[in-house]
């Protein structure tokens, strides 16, 4: 009994926690630790879980801390439901000592979360 319990709340959980949207980073060239002044390219992948998505991925929002968002690239679908995107980005100064950048997208399926976080 304990083990069907325990299932069955393991897998509410995951449903309750899982993103409509995977969002992963990965940096070109990348460093062990940035100074302020760096510049850096990071490529941004959208994995649509669901592939009916209705949000444009335009509407996705990147919200920078520690950093600049110097420029970007059009989103570029690569495969059926998987996107990318790189962005150029400047370290401009550190928020506790780790400059981050968040994307999300939103909508009714719980959308999708980001976070890109370096060392400094």
């Amino acid at each position: 009994m304990k083990k069907i319990t325990l299932t069955l709340l393991l897998v509410a959980f995951s449903i309750a926690t899982s993103w409509a949207c995977d969002i992963s980073f990965k940096i070109e060239k990348e460093k062990n630790k940035y100074a302020a002044g760096d510049e850096l390219v990071v490529k941004v992948t959208v994995v649509l879980i669901h592939a009916d998505c209705s949000v444009a991925m335009k509407s996705t929002n990147f919200k920078a801390s520690g950093l600049k968002i110097l420029s970007g690239t059009d989103w570029k679908e690569i495969s059926k439901g998987t996107w990318e995107r790189k962005l150029k980005l400047k370290v401009i100064g550190a928020n506790a000592g780790k400059p981050t950048l968040i994307v999300t997208r939103t909508c009714h399926r719980d959308g999708g979360k980001g976070v890109l976080s370096i060392k400094i």
